[in-house]
């Protein structure tokens, strides 16, 4: 396996370790992802982020051997959120003192930052992805962002699906701001030549408060008002 390869290998191992898997395939299509989104030097870089965010100073100090200076690495690292394959900006330094990071999973995460910037090859692997190994993941046994907590009680089953009518009292209890992003699902799916049978609408996806910043401010996004929003729940319905 030469160098190239190998820090590949050593970074899918790395997000491996989060909530929601990242694990190999016979195929090695997860390293076809990863190439898509980090260089082999910034694939290196990442292996010093953590799954919690973390200041500059505390990642330079762990990429020491790296041998990049702290404004070289805050370069580099402004470059990967940049390009959606970190999480880092306003959402992770809020309240801080200065800039922090961290890993990003595959989804939630990397897939969905590439809205507005997907590739036929990007979407063809992500799903090819999805079958292979990241579909099992989601629903593995490890530690998942989505499970069932013992309490020792009796439970009276009451199922409920959110509607409506709990969407739209979110958004008008919420002061924002508010906006709105194109569905990265349907356009990976445009890409593929399979588009969605039901809707031709694409902005579809809501997004609030820090991550409405956010995406207004790299240009994934477009600020909308409440009344907006609660226009785009109206139209949704009424698909």
């Amino acid at each position: 396996m030469n160098d190239q390869i190998q820090v590949y290998r050593e970074l899918q191992k790395h997000i491996d370790k989060m909530p929601v898997g990242f694990p190999p395939t016979k195929s090695g299509v997860e390293i076809r992802i990863l190439k898509h989104l980090f260089t082999p030097e910034e694939a290196r870089i990442a292996l010093n982020l953590s799954a919690l965010p973390e200041s500059l100073e505390r990642i330079h100090r762990r990429a020491a051997k790296s041998g990049l200076s702290i404004k070289e690495l805050e370069k580099a690292l402004d470059r990967l959120v940049e390009k959606g394959a970190i999480m880092g900006g306003k959402p992770l330094s809020k309240g801080r003192k200065g800039k922090y990071y961290s890993k990003a999973q595959l989804a939630i995460g990397m897939f969905e930052f590439q809205v507005n910037r997907l590739t036929p090859e990007f979407a063809r692997d992500f799903y090819q992805y999805l079958d292979e190994a990241f579909g099992q993941a989601v629903h593995s046994k490890k530690t998942s962002q989505m499970r069932t907590i013992p309490i020792n009680r009796s439970v009276t089953p009451d199922h409920h699906i959110g509607n409506y009518d709990d969407a739209k009292q979110l958004i008008t209890n919420s002061n924002g701001p508010f906006a709105v992003i194109n569905c990265v699902c349907r356009q990976s799916k445009d890409l593929l030549g399979e588009p969605c049978k039901l809707s031709d609408i694409r902005e579809t996806c809501i997004v609030i408060k820090d991550f409405a910043e956010v995406v207004v401010e790299n240009g994934t996004g477009r600020g909308i008002t409440k009344q907006e929003t609660l226009q785009l729940l109206d139209r949704a319905e009424n698909v």
